[in-house]
């Protein structure tokens, strides 16, 4: 007499499961955690590096396995090895609440990093930081689809951003060069695509020109040189992003009045970093703060104005929440950004009250 295993048994726990629903039947397959993905992308080749076992499951879970009577119906083929395959390729990735959580986690940080890469500050031409990305997505309740790819949604998630934040799609740089005679048409056509000519060159019976315009309309850049390409007509790409570098301080990026308003209190400002003079009495490291990532203070004192500092109590807020610190010149940015947004936060809750 056989024993039977008690249906409430897990047999399978340790798994990643991916599930194909074909008709009304649903068919499951247990695979090794993280090996379906690496196959997926071509990076593991030994399907029994990813398989646990050629065995097609109704129920992974309860360790039931599929009939072949409903292979054949739903398949066509009873070969446990090929329904694998096919199940393999073409189902869904079952993932549990927290692999699920830790997966969007990665892939909003993903798509945050995209969007700091190829956008700018519309005042000040530089790149905006991850973390300034993070806070405004947050404020648009922005949930990454792990579906879909990281590039596609970053790209939506810019059209959100855009008109809402000061936040836009940082312009590229291109250089088309043409035959000399067909200059004048060339350059009416890369105005009207709204192009900022930065420089221009006639050379050898050849036109070129220099311009930055946005992403966007590259693709009709690029169908401007193939017209030409039998006359030597070409298109290169000079810079994908282009960007103000530099460090220079972010207070310039502020509105021109803020330089004749009233300077701000000692308990608001953080501290301006100095180098140590060479005092072979004092210990060469100054005085360091948990709250002031990478800064060394020179005197007590400085460090008690960085303690009373809104830097100060921003990071104590951070470092509470379990969230990483920002640097002086990210906290710097942090508040060019709400500085900025305040005026839409005003009529938002202007705006806000229930009718009377």
């Amino acid at each position: 007499m056989s024993l039977k295993q008690p249906m409430g048994q897990k047999v399978l726990t340790n798994v990643s499961v991916v599930r194909l629903k074909k008709g009304k039947l649903s068919f499951e397959i247990a695979c090794y955690p993280n090996m379906v993905s690496a196959w997926r992308n071509g990076i593991e080749k030994d399907i029994d590096s990813v398989l646990q076992m050629d065995r097609v499951f109704k129920d992974v879970e309860q360790g039931e396995y599929a009939s072949s009577k409903d292979l054949q119906k739903a398949f066509g083929n009873t070969n446990q090895q090929e329904v694998c395959m096919e199940i393999l390729g073409k189902g869904e990735i079952q993932l549990s609440e927290k692999e699920r959580s830790a997966q969007q986690d990665s892939l909003l940080k993903e798509i945050c990093t995209m969007i700091a890469e190829k956008c700018i500050n519309p005042q000040s031409k530089r790149p905006v930081t991850i973390g300034v990305v993070e806070r405004a997505l947050s404020e648009l309740h922005f949930n990454a689809v792990i579906t879909k790819p990281a590039k596609k949604q970053a790209l939506e998630a810019i059209k959100l951003l855009e008109g809402k934040y000061p936040i836009e799609r940082a312009p590229m740089s291109l250089k088309l060069t043409f035959p000399l005679k067909e200059k004048e048409q060339v350059r009416a056509q890369v105005i009207a695509l709204e192009a900022s000519i930065e420089s221009e060159d006639e050379k050898n019976g050849m036109y070129s020109v220099v311009f930055k315009i946005h992403p966007e309309k590259y693709r009709e850049c690029d169908s401007l040189a193939r017209e030409y390409k039998e006359d030597g007509g070409t298109i290169e790409v000079l810079q994908l992003t282009v960007s103000q570098e530099g460090d220079a301080s972010l207070e310039s990026q502020k509105p021109a009045h803020s330089s004749s308003s009233a300077a701000p209190s000692s308990s608001d400002a953080a501290p301006p970093v100095r180098a140590a003079p060479a005092d072979p009495a004092k210990p060469s490291e100054g005085f360091k703060s948990t709250t002031a990532p990478g800064v060394v203070f020179n005197t007590r004192e400085e460090l008690a104005v960085h303690s009373r500092s809104d830097w100060h109590r921003h990071n104590l807020k951070l470092k509470a929440a379990g969230q990483p610190l920002l640097t002086q010149e990210q906290f710097k940015e942090h508040q060019l950004f709400e500085e900025e947004m305040a005026p839409t936060k005003e009529r938002e809750r202007g705006g806000g009250g229930k009718p009377g």
